[in-house]
Parts: structure tokens; C-alpha cells; sequence
């Protein structure tokens, strides 16, 4: 269930955030890489999912450089 304040996100708006085409972000949800869901044909984005997988990110490349 999502938070009353999150958004749903559209590919235009992914790629247009991450700066690269709308068949990117098709694929990166198809192959489980961003965290999306279908509508149909569209897939969706919940904001709250891409801040986690933001964060993650984030987290994982402080470690490997060492800094925590």
C-alpha cells in the first residue's frame, strides 16, 4: 500500500528525470532494475520506490568508497 502522498510516476517523467529515451525505462522495469508496475501497457513508478532504490545506491557506494 502507498503512502497518501505518493506519487505515481510515468516513463516520460523517468526519462526524462534520469535523462535518457522512454525505452530505457521500459527496460529497466521489464528487466527489474527500477521498480515499476503496469497499468495496462504503461508502467508505473511509485516515487517512495525509486527515493529506496536511491538511497540504496547511495548507501552501497559510500561503503565501497570507504567513507562509513
Amino acid at each position: 500500500m502507498t503512502a497518501p502522498q505518493d506519487k505515481i510516476l510515468r516513463v516520460p517523467q523517468m526519462a526524462k528525470f534520469f535523462g535518457v529515451s522512454d525505452k530505457t525505462v521500459w527496460e529497466w522495469c521489464k528487466s527489474g532494475k527500477l521498480p515499476g508496475f503496469k497499468i495496462g501497457k504503461e508502467w508505473r513508478i511509485r516515487q517512495s520506490d525509486l527515493q529506496k532504490l536511491i538511497n540504496r545506491k547511495l548507501k552501497s557506494e559510500r561503503r565501497e568508497q570507504g567513507l562509513f
